[in-house]
């Protein structure tokens, strides 16, 4: 215990692990939680509780715990216990093996009983890595096998926490520098993944860019943009309860590089080409698209009506609205319209049949279909709410480079642009030519949207018609 009281001083310890539906920190709940209290390298007190998930446990859970899904009935929700566990972790470090999955799990259980949780974080596998990387596994099953702990039960809270404490235990009596030095650099920065070092992140620089993330074997899990690329990166760290997928991010991340960039216009630029270029395999939102389609209006029946079409099939100067990557996505804009503008769905060919349409009875279509208002007021409302949809035409009579410049840093980028189409940028003008000659850069969605957003933004940036 001197060991313990050496290494933690007069710092009290939660010692923390909880059992859960699942691995969605998000959509699986917990189920049970334990903690060990420690003053003076003493266990002063145990709390545990079992908890109502709010759904029957699934039976492989049921089967490797040992617990029967009719024992959870009747006990506390979660936010029943909330007060009572945070009283119990106030002013404490919370310490747990695998400690960024059991956080994950509990900051998002307190959020939802708007009770944030801040403390300072001790991981005993972050630890065990440090102290002991000659061991081929640093699962909590492989170290009590290790150091020789005895375990009556597994995969129970109030066990693991035990089994975990006296894995700390164990731990504080290696070689005492390196564990002194583990355990600091710990406690002075708990938000770093794993497999990274404090020195990883404060060593990235604050400055726009492009940030990439990567896991086994060089696999790129991730990029992303910033205007400060050291704060953004931290970020990521500081919020891995917010989804499964930061959280499977930041246990996956083994290095992360960056490509500064002379402002936020090159940075988002650059982001939007590299995921399409090299398809991340935690990037949702700029993925390589599919072929875009677009509502054309068209005469019709009576008036005009929407027909979906690939963009490139448009003619030129015909009204349109919307860059949809799929069908569906573009159904469900036009019904958004219908609704939020008392259009018909009979009339916009969404619905079949004769007469007054359904909407129309329920006050909800103001009645073109059945002779309430006229057809051109009718379609007046359709191509009003278009038009805020239409691409907008190119403002130039040709190929433009914005030009970005940072000098803090020295820094300078030609951004070269035609047709809403980003053809590359250079950090000197003299491969201005050669950007020219990309004929096969596509317009993307991605593209025209950061283009107008930025320059909407910035009217008076530098630009050089070429």
């Amino acid at each position: 215990m001197e060991q313990l009281s050496a290494l933690f001083g007069s710092r009290a310890l939660a010692v923390l692990d909880v059992e859960t539906t699942g691995l969605h920190p998000q959509r699986d709940r917990i189920w049970e939680l334990a903690i060990l209290l420690i003053d003076q390298g003493q266990v002063s007190g145990r709390r545990s509780w079992l908890l109502d998930p709010g759904f029957a446990l699934p039976a492989s859970i049921s089967a490797l715990c040992g617990v029967l899904p009719q024992e959870l009935v009747g006990q506390p929700r979660f936010a029943e216990i909330a007060d009572e566990l945070m009283q119990a972790l106030r002013g404490r470090v919370l310490v747990g093996h695998n400690l960024r999955f059991d956080l994950a799990f509990l900051r998002q259980a307190l959020l939802e009983c708007a009770q944030p949780l801040r403390v300072r974080q001790l991981c005993t596998l972050r630890l065990a890595r440090s102290i002991c990387p000659q061991l081929s596994s640093h699962s909590l099953d492989a170290l009590c096998e290790h150091f020789a702990i005895a375990r009556f039960i597994q995969h129970r809270a109030l066990a693991d926490a035990e089994a975990t404490w006296a894995l700390l235990q164990h731990l504080a009596h290696r070689d005492a520098p390196a564990v002194q030095q583990a355990l600091g650099a710990q406690l002075r920065k708990a938000a770093v993944p794993r497999h990274l070092q404090a020195e990883d992140l404060s060593a990235l620089p604050e400055r726009p860019g492009v940030y990439y993330f990567y896991g086994d074997n060089q696999a790129l899990l991730y990029v992303g943009k910033s205007r400060n690329l050291r704060r953004r990166v931290q970020s990521h760290f500081q919020n891995d309860y917010a989804s499964r997928r930061s959280l499977q991010i930041a246990q996956q991340i083994r290095e992360i590089r960056v490509q500064p960039t002379a402002g936020e216009l090159g940075a988002l630029l650059l982001e939007a080409a590299e995921v399409a270029r090299l398809q991340p395999l935690y990037n949702r939102q700029l993925r390589r698209q599919r072929e875009l389609l677009s509502w054309s209006l068209e005469p019709g029946e009576g008036g005009c009506v929407p027909v979906l079409r690939p963009l490139q099939t448009l003619r030129p100067g015909s009204q349109h609205a919307g860059l949809f990557r799929a069908r569906r996505e573009a159904l469900g804009w036009l019904r958004a319209l219908a609704r939020a503008r008392g259009l018909c769905l009979r009339l916009l060919r969404l619905e079949k049949g004769q007469g007054a349409c359904f909407a129309a009875q329920l006050g909800q279509c103001r009645g073109a279909c059945c002779g309430r208002e006229s057809r051109a007021e009718h379609d007046a409302r359709l191509r009003e709410g278009c038009s805020r949809l239409q691409v907008a035409d190119w403002p130039w009579r040709g190929a433009v480079a914005l030009v970005e410049r940072d000098p803090q840093h020295g820094l300078s980028q030609w951004h070269v642009l035609d047709g809403w189409r980003h053809l590359g940028s250079c950090e000197d003008p003299a491969a201005i030519p050669a950007l020219l000659a990309r004929a096969e850069a596509p317009f993307t969605r991605d593209t025209y949207r950061i283009l107008r957003s930025h320059l909407r933004r910035h009217p008076d940036m530098e630009l050089i018609e070429l």
